[in-house]
C-alpha cells in the first residue's frame, strides 16, 4: 500500500481517538438545534410579510454560516497543530522517519487524512444545517453543493497553513496562530468592504490585499454568494448597501482568484515539505 495513503488513514484514526471531532460535532449540533428554532420562529414572525421573511431567512442563514465557518477553521487548525509538532516532541516521528518512509509522504499523507476528516464533517453539517432550515423554513440556498465546497475549501486552506506552522512551532502556538492568523484575513475582508462604502482607497486596498495573502475571506464571500436568492441581491444592490455589508457578496470568484487559491495550497504544502525536510529530529 503507498505510504502517503498509510499514513493518511493512520492519521484519520488518531483523530478520531484524539475526541476533538466529537467536541466539534457535538458544538455543531447546538448549533443546528437553535437554529431550527430559531428560523421555524422566524419564518412564522407574525410582525413581517411573507416578502420579509422571504429576505430574513436567507440573511440569518449566512449569519449562522458564518458562525459555523469559525467552528470550521477553528476545527481545522485544532487537528492540523499538533499534526506535527506534537509526534516530535513525543519522538514518534523519529521512529517512522527512519524507515524507508520519505519525510514528503508524511506530510502529504496527514494532510490528505486531516483534510478527508474536514471534508466530510464540512458535508455532514451543511446537509443537517440546511435541511432543517428547509423543514422549517422552506428555504433552500440556491447552489448548497458549492457553500459547502467553498466552507470546506476555507476550513482546508487553514489546515494547510497549521500544518506549516506545526512543523516549526509547538501545538498550542501553532493553534492560536492559526486561529489569528484566520480572524486577521476576515477583519482585513471587513476593512475592505468599509473602504469600498465609503469610497477610501487605502482601506479597500487593505482588503483586496488580504484576500490574496491569506484567500480565507474570498472563500467566504464565494460561500455567501451561493447563499443568496437573486431576490436578496436585487434588493442590496438597489439599495446600495452592498458595498459596505461583509456578509454580502454581489459576485462570484473569478477563475484567476480561484486559481490563485489552487496555487496558494501548493505553495504553502510546498513549503511544509521543505521545512519539514530541514527540521533535525
Amino acid at each position: 500500500m503507498n505510504p502517503t495513503l498509510i499514513i493518511a488513514s493512520l492519521t484519520i484514526k488518531e483523530a478520531v481517538r484524539r475526541r476533538l471531532l466529537v467536541a466539534f460535532a457535538a458544538i455543531s449540533v447546538v448549533i443546528v438545534g437553535l437554529s431550527a428554532w430559531g428560523f421555524d420562529r422566524l419564518s412564522h414572525a407574525h410582525s413581517l410579510t411573507s416578502g420579509e421573511a422571504n429576505l430574513a431567512v436567507p440573511q440569518a442563514l449566512i449569519l449562522f454560516m458564518f458562525m459555523f465557518s469559525f467552528v470550521l477553521a477553528l476545527s481545522a487548525s485544532a487537528i492540523a497543530s499538533p499534526a506535527i509538532s506534537s509526534e516530535l516532541e513525543s519522538g514518534v516521528l523519529m521512529t517512522v522517519v527512519t524507515r524507508p518512509i520519505r519525510r514528503t509522504e508524511v506530510i502529504l499523507g496527514k494532510w490528505l487524512g486531516l483534510a478527508t476528516l474536514l471534508a466530510g464533517y464540512a458535508a455532514a453539517v451543511c446537509a443537517l444545517e440546511f435541511g432543517v432550515v428547509r423543514l422549517s423554513s422552506g428555504f433552500t440556498p440556491p447552489d448548497p453543493v458549492l457553500v459547502t465546497l467553498y466552507l470546506f475549501a476555507e476550513g482546508a486552506l487553514l489546515l494547510t497553513l497549521a500544518l506549516l506552522l506545526s512543523t516549526r512551532i509547538p501545538v498550542i502556538a501553532a493553534g492560536v496562530v492559526g486561529v489569528a492568523v484566520f480572524g486577521a484575513g476576515w477583519l482585513a475582508g471587513v476593512v475592505g468592504s468599509l473602504g469600498s462604502g465609503l469610497n477610501i482607497s487605502a482601506l479597500r486596498t487593505v482588503g483586496e490585499v488580504g484576500r490574496f495573502v491569506l484567500p480565507t475571506d474570498g472563500l467566504w464571500h464565494a460561500a455567501i454568494y451561493y447563499l443568496q436568492p437573486s431576490s436578496l441581491i436585487t434588493q442590496q444592490l438597489s439599495q446600495g448597501n452592498g458595498r459596505n455589508d461583509p456578509f454580502f457578496a454581489q459576485g462570484a470568484p473569478s477563475a484567476a482568484y480561484l486559481l490563485w487559491v489552487a496555487c496558494w495550497f501548493v505553495i504553502v504544502l510546498a513549503l511544509a515539505v521543505a521545512s519539514f525536510e530541514r527540521r533535525e529530529l
